[in-house]
Order: C-alpha cells, then sequence, then structure tokens
C-alpha cells in the first residue's frame, strides 16, 4: 500500500525547514526536510526550494507547475522501503479484513496518538538517502487546551469521553488505512449504549481558540433547548483526555447527509425545494441570533442537506470565506446577514462559476 499525507509544517528555527506526516499501516512517519541536510547537492536543493514552494499549507498548493501531489509522491516514493522497514504490517485496528471480520474495533485514541517514528532526508552528491533517525517523531501531538474555567463551566452541560473509549467506524474497512475518522461511537451517559456522532478534531492552540468559541456557542445552543425545527447541530460531548487534561474534539450530532447546499444546487432544482432550503436557513438564523449565537463562516457549503432534503447549520468556529462574508464583517450579525443575502443569491440565481466555495480566513 501506500502512505497517505496528514499534515504539513513549514518554518520553524529555518524558513526552508519542513516537516510532512505520513500515515502508513496506522503509524506515522514525520519527515523532516532541510537544505541543512544536503550535501554537495546543489540541484537537489534548488528542486526541494521549490517543492517547499508548492506545499506551504498558506499557498495555492501549486508552484511553477508543480503541485502539492506531486511533492507527496516524491517523498513517498523515496521513503516507501523505509516505510515497510519500520511497518510491515498493519496494525490489527487498522487491518480492514480484521475490521470487517469484527476481529478489531479502533480507537480514536489509536489514530491521535499512534505510534510515531522520526525521518529525514538526507543527500550526497545529488543521491537522495531518506533516513529513520528516532521512534518518537520530534513532534509535540496536536492538542488543545482550553481555558480552566472554560473546562469547569462544560461539566455542567456536557459529557467528557476519552478517546480510548471511542470507536471508530467506517463504511469502508479500506478507508482505516489512510483517512483520518469523523464517524465514531459513544457511550455518553454511561449507561452502555453506543451513540453515533461527528468527531470534529482541532489541532494545537489554547486560550480563546475557534474551539472555544465553537463550545461556547453550542452551549447557547444546548440551553436554548431548540426543537427539531431549528436546523442547527448539536454538541453531545467532548474527546478529552485526561491523562494531559487536553481537548481533542468535538463530538458532534451525527447528520446522515447527502451533500452540502453548495454541491446540492443545480439549474434542475425544483423551485418548491429551494423556497424550502431557503426558509430554513431563514428561520434557524434568526433563532441563532435571538439566543446571541453569530455562525460567522455562513457560506452554501456549511450546509448540509440530509438525506429527508432538510439544511442543518454547521461550523461555529468563526473565520469567514471571501465572496460569501466581507473581512470587516466577520464574527458579527451583520456579517451572518450577508452570508445569508449570498446564499440566497446562489440559490435562486445559481451559478457555481460566481461564487466559490472557497476556504474560509
Amino acid at each position: 500500500m501506500s502512505g497517505k499525507v496528514i499534515s504539513v509544517l513549514t518554518g520553524g528555527e529555518k524558513d526552508d525547514d519542513a516537516t510532512v506526516s505520513v500515515r502508513f499501516n496506522g503509524r506515522c512517519f514525520n519527515v523532516h526536510l532541510s537544505p541543512t541536510f544536503f550535501r554537495d547537492s546543489p540541484e537537489t536543493t534548488t528542486l526541494y526550494l521549490k517543492y517547499l514552494q508548492a506545499i506551504n499549507p498558506f499557498g495555492p498548493g501549486e508552484f511553477e507547475g508543480i503541485h502539492e501531489t506531486d511533492v507527496y509522491k516524491w517523498i513517498i516514493d523515496l521513503f516507501e522501503p523505509l516505510f515497510v522497514q519500520l511497518a510491515p504490517e498493519p496494525l490489527p485496528s487498522f487491518d480492514p479484513e480484521k475490521i470487517r471480520s469484527g476481529e478489531a474495533k479502533p480507537l480514536l485514541s489509536e489514530y491521535l496518538f499512534p505510534q510515531t517514528f522520526g525521518c529525514r532526508l538526507e543527500a550526497v552528491d545529488e543521491v537522495s538517502i531518506p533516513r529513520h533517525v528516532d521512534n518518537h517523531g520530534g513532534l509535540v501531538p496536536s492538542r488543545t487546551w482550553l481555558d480552566g474555567d472554560l473546562l469547569d463551566a462544560m461539566e455542567d452541560w456536557t459529557c467528557f469521553v476519552n478517546p480510548s473509549e471511542i470507536e471508530v467506524l467506517f463504511q469502508n474497512p479500506e478507508d482505516v488505512l489512510d483517512k483520518i475518522p469523523c464517524k465514531v461511537r459513544a457511550d455518553l451517559d454511561g449507561s452502555g449504549h453506543m451513540t453515533t456522532c461527528f468527531f470534529k478534531g482541532f489541532g494545537t492552540s489554547a486560550g480563546d481558540c475557534p474551539m472555544s468559541k465553537e463550545i461556547k456557542a453550542y452551549e447557547k445552543i444546548h440551553k436554548a433547548n431548540f426543537g427539531p425545527e431549528v436546523r442547527v447541530g448539536r454538541l453531545y460531548g467532548v474527546a478529552h483526555d485526561e491523562s494531559s487534561d487536553t481537548t481533542l474534539g468535538l463530538l458532534l450530532a451525527y447528520v446522515d447527509h447527502r451533500t452540502t447546499l453548495y454541491d446540492a444546487v443545480g439549474d434542475d432544482t425544483p423551485l418548491a425545494m429551494k423556497q424550502k432550503w431557503a426558509r430554513q436557513i431563514e428561520d434557524t438564523l434568526k433563532e441563532l441570533h435571538r439566543i446571541g449565537v453569530v455562525w460567522g463562516d455562513a457560506k452554501a457549503a456549511n450546509v448540509m442537506i440530509d438525506m429527508e432534503n432538510n439544511v442543518v447549520i454547521t461550523d461555529f468556529e468563526g473565520g469567514y470565506t471571501d465572496g460569501w462574508v466581507d473581512a470587516k464583517k466577520a464574527g458579527t450579525v451583520e456579517g451572518d446577514l450577508q452570508g445569508f443575502q449570498n446564499i440566497m443569491a446562489f440559490l435562486f440565481k445559481h451559478n457555481p462559476n460566481n461564487t466559490s466555495d472557497g476556504a474560509n480566513s
């Protein structure tokens, strides 16, 4: 099998350093890259610096015709023999056949805290040399520290679940080897009943992070005790590692959805369906504003369409997307209303070339 790139970090002590994390057979390989590892290899150095521009997380994913996927393939092709040597077989919880038979039940903790190896790419006289350098990877695991007062307050209205007690679900067991899990099951109340949730993980941050904003929004939604007519997601709990007192992600109500509004709308979408979606979004947004919740990144891609063709508004961590909400209005009711008007324009004057889904800022 081939490896799967799961994260990229650039910068560090020198701006031309990078770490590319690759998942292979259930393990994580942190591949460290730097021109300081290249000796008498000017061509390799020049090529690497171009590759670095292509994989910059804040860039467009391309540089001088080189795409980030080209760079990932280059790295994996170089290191795959080393990956096979260190991880010749999938771990039981990452073995599709064992999962399919029920012999293995993968846990969220096995994804969040995998066995990790550190590697680096060296070059001598233009010959590339992949090396295994350590058995810890050299990176701090991705975690989020929340304010202590916020954590204390959360105990009154939601539950904390250890990632070692959260089961991972995959419709296709082969996905276990290269996809980050989002569909999970957890015992939320100690009754033994397992509830299916959507796991939304977060990276390393502290203080008033996007996760804090989203949790506060879901607290207001929880206390409002909305009925099903308010088409918004719910927070069931959080994945929290007690040993390190770190919060790893949200356990949201799982919405069995078929697509997002951005992808659902077409020139052949019935007018009655568009009107229904518009009414549901408008009514839900009014209720959110009534309880003091700002949507923030209001756009069609943050509206799910469930299996019964109802909308569900998602994503309350903040930010905005160009073309949907102006930067100066981001995080305000005015920004939400602007986003709503742009969603309506997209919905009723559908032309996918006019408004991009976009990545939020």
